[in-house]
């Protein structure tokens, strides 16, 4: 996939918060529809998941896979593709954890968003670093674009929990 960053419409980036924080206290997932280009990958549609854990819910998710064969076909009606996946962090940072480090694959987008009593304080994107060992993220940008909503800053998008 091409590109470094990742670009949301404000009116997506709201959607996805509004996903995450209904969510809450529970970890909260979907997919991430959009184009690749060769500076940046531009999200067009972000799919609110189904997490499968029952016991954990609270610091794990797995996201349905029929959730992203919906998303893939979607896409490629459209001709785009499946470019990431999102999910919350309920009262913890922003960051992804071991586990969610162990369980991604490369090639994807990752958005990790913190919610606290319901509210999201920060959201971060991360990319696997291919072929580095062992398997790590690294941060990449996440950019909220104004052109198409006249300027509306998303709430808690910079306020990072320590």
């Amino acid at each position: 996939m091409a590109g470094t960053g990742l670009t949301f419409s404000a009116r997506l980036f709201d959607q996805m918060r509004e996903f995450s924080e209904r969510a809450y206290p529970y970890e909260g997932c979907g997919v991430l529809v959009g184009r690749p280009s060769a500076h940046d990958v531009e999200v067009t549609e972000v799919i609110e998941g189904s997490n499968l854990v029952t016991d954990r819910r609270r610091d794990r998710y797995e996201l349905d896979p029929k959730d992203i064969i919906r998303a893939e076909r979607t896409a490629r009606a459209r001709g785009e593709e499946v470019v990431g996946f999102y999910h919350t962090h309920p009262n913890h940072p922003a960051r992804p954890s071991q586990f969610d480090t162990d369980r991604a694959w490369p090639g994807y987008r990752y958005v990790v968003i913190s919610v606290h009593a319901g509210r999201q304080l920060a959201a971060t994107a991360w990319q696997l670093e291919e072929g580095v060992h062992p398997t790590r993220f690294r941060e990449t940008e996440l950019e909220i674009s104004q052109t198409e909503d006249h300027g509306y800053n998303p709430p808690g998008l910079v306020a990072e929990v320590s």
